[in-house]
């Protein structure tokens, strides 16, 4: 792919993942920003934080009950527009063969928004608190399986170590909050390990910072044991020759 593409698309797909942290997006850009996720390991690092920064909402900010009023103009909004007719048929004419148009980015959420919901969406995260009561409304809604928290366990290499792990099924994301670990040589990195049925280590990327958040693209179900080793840098290896510092069962 042509270096210019590739930085178009990065670009892109970073312009979306406030969107994807909230849920703001729909199918065919969320399988795009997943996709995108798996390779980028800066991506995967912004895209940790700010799932942080969602988690975190509802415990850092007072709820409250969006106003009557609000409610009701934008019931009384979304009636109009249902009831609003249908645009006639158009008959359209298949133009002459043209060069391909240029990539442009993804429309994003607030240009594909009609305008009653984009000025309701505002209103919304505007106050705080009206956003938290976005949030749980959503949360009472959904079907989705909910994150799940596995906390990470030192080893004899490293007893003040701790954190832990959070997994986002809808997104295949492994999040992971370690701390304290031991202190690195000036020529490592720590490097994370998947391990399956098999007992193989599988690299799952680097980080070089004693108590950092870390996201990896991963599906859980393909293993057992994340363990964390410090390895030669700045890349690390393709098997573990480090003692192992925390792990975590999955």
């Amino acid at each position: 792919m042509e270096p210019n593409l590739i930085v178009a698309r990065h670009a892109a797909t970073r312009d979306l993942l406030g969107a994807f942290a909230l849920g703001a997006v729909d199918p065919e850009e969320a399988a795009s920003v997943r996709a995108h996720l798996a390779t980028c390991e800066e991506c995967q690092a912004e895209m940790a934080e700010l799932w942080l920064a969602v988690d975190s909402l509802p415990s850092t900010i007072e709820p409250m009950e969006p106003p009557p009023a609000l409610r009701d103009r934008i019931a009384a909004a979304i009636a109009v527009e249902a009831a609003s007719p249908a645009p006639k048929p158009v008959t359209t004419i298949a133009p002459a063969p043209s060069a391909p148009e240029p990539i442009r980015k993804p429309a994003s959420f607030w240009s594909r928004a009609t305008p009653w919901a984009a000025a309701a969406a505002i209103l919304l995260l505007l106050s705080a608190g009206m956003l938290v009561w976005n949030l749980r409304l959503r949360d009472q809604i959904s079907t989705a399986p909910v994150a799940e928290t596995i906390a990470l366990a030192p080893t004899d290499a490293a007893p003040g170590a701790h954190g832990e792990v959070t997994f986002l099924p809808d997104d295949s994301l492994l999040l992971l909050d370690v701390r304290d670990l031991p202190p690195l040589e000036p020529d490592q990195v720590y490097e994370v390990w998947l391990i399956g049925e098999d007992g193989v280590p599988a690299p799952a990327g680097v980080f070089d910072q004693a108590t950092d958040q870390y996201a990896v693209v991963t599906d859980r179900n393909q293993y057992e044991t994340l363990a964390i080793t410090a390895e030669p840098g700045p890349l690390g290896t393709e098997a573990p020759t480090g003692e192992i510092v925390a792990t975590a069962s999955l």
